[in-house]
């Protein structure tokens, strides 16, 4: 793959603060953005915690939360109509989403939404406090889910958070199988990067060290669960993981994944537990050097693919399909919906593995 010439474009938030206690700064990154009181959009099991919430009034400081948003997994478009028509009604000059992948699409659906429904050009500012690792903080893109059970995936660039505070002492709370899961969906970040068509060393570099430090790292949070360095060490490797994030979230295992997700209730974090090293093993022959240069950055002499399958196992995460109630009828509908670039029999093949 030629490097002597190309285009990268940054598509990650321009401003991201970690570290435990990092969410004392969410005032400052408020005051940055010139933004006063604000709209809360989180989940339903956040909300619930005291502690957490405690710890966000106090970073926010002065400023109010005017309005409270709940939303369910995989942003169901009820949810998130729900929350642009409260945020709407209220004064709140910027969202704030404190969560996972859901209630941080639903956040940048919401701020852009609003202030078009104000008569405003950008999207409301919008800070990302994540508690998962799923990156959808890095992202401009959203994914939410219509009435059918589809995930509909939104694009605007005006979507992307103004900020994203990675403090590890909110992560506590989070299960964790969450914790864990998220973490391989960042895997499946770094390896979709790194396997994306075209040029682009810089997301490469960052790609394949996210690669190294999740492979460390995530046996370590499983072994230590409250260690908020190793927390952390996890969110850097999450943020590195996603440099690249539109061909990233358009690669292979993304896409088939998001045809069981959502219509069958599956987290995110898990599809790419069931069919990253599947998709890795198909995709092998296609791309010998990338898949390469992977099972280096994960110690193994081996196929990388397998590397991935025996950490997603030691890790104690679900690797079959059929633990979630989905068969060959299922997974045959899905590979048709997703062939295009690959044949749906290659396709069914990949999900049968996973079977």
């Amino acid at each position: 793959m030629s490097e002597v010439a190309g285009r990268f474009v940054y598509a990650n938030p321009p401003a991201i603060r970690w570290g435990p206690g990092s969410i004392a700064g969410l005032g400052e990154e408020l005051d940055r953005l010139g933004a006063g009181d604000i709209a809360l959009v989180t989940t339903r099991s956040v909300a619930a915690r005291e502690e957490l919430m405690h710890t966000l009034r106090q970073a926010l400081g002065r400023r109010r939360i005017e309005v409270t948003a709940v939303v369910r997994q995989h942003a169901p478009a009820a949810d998130v109509e729900a929350a642009v028509e409260l945020t709407a009604r209220s004064g709140a000059e910027a969202v704030v989403s404190f969560g996972g992948g859901s209630p941080i699409d639903t956040a940048k659906v919401v701020a852009l939404r609003v202030a078009e429904r104000r008569g405003q050009e950008a999207s409301l500012p919008h800070v990302a406090v994540p508690t998962t690792l799923s990156a959808a903080e890095l992202a401009s893109g959203a994914g939410v889910t219509d009435a059918s059970g589809a995930k509909v995936g939104l694009r605007d660039p005006r979507m992307l958070p103004a900020a994203v505070v990675y403090d590890a002492g909110l992560t506590l709370a989070t299960p964790l199988e969450l914790w864990l899961s998220t973490g391989i969906r960042a895997l499946d970040h770094a390896v979709e990067t790194v396997l994306a068509d075209g040029s682009h060393p810089f997301s490469d570099v960052l790609a394949l060290e996210a690669v190294r430090r999740l492979f460390r790292t995530l046996p370590e949070a499983r072994a230590r669960p409250q260690d908020l360095e190793v927390r952390t060490r996890n969110q850097l490797a999450a943020w590195f993981s996603f440099t690249l994030p539109g061909p990233a979230a358009a690669g292979l295992s993304h896409t088939m994944g998001k045809q069981i997700g959502a219509r069958y209730g599956i987290p995110h974090g898990v599809t790419s537990c069931l069919l990253l090293p599947h998709v890795m093993r198909y995709l092998a022959p296609k791309r010998p050097e990338p898949m390469a240069e992977l099972a280096r950055a994960m110690g193994t002499t081996g196929p990388a693919a397998d590397a991935v399958f025996d950490l997603i196992r030691d890790l104690g995460l679900p690797q079959r399909i059929g633990t979630y109630g989905i068969g060959e009828p299922e997974l045959r509908e899905a590979a048709a919906a997703v062939a295009g670039r690959y044949p749906a029999e290659d396709l069914l093949a990949v999900y049968l593995a996973a079977l």
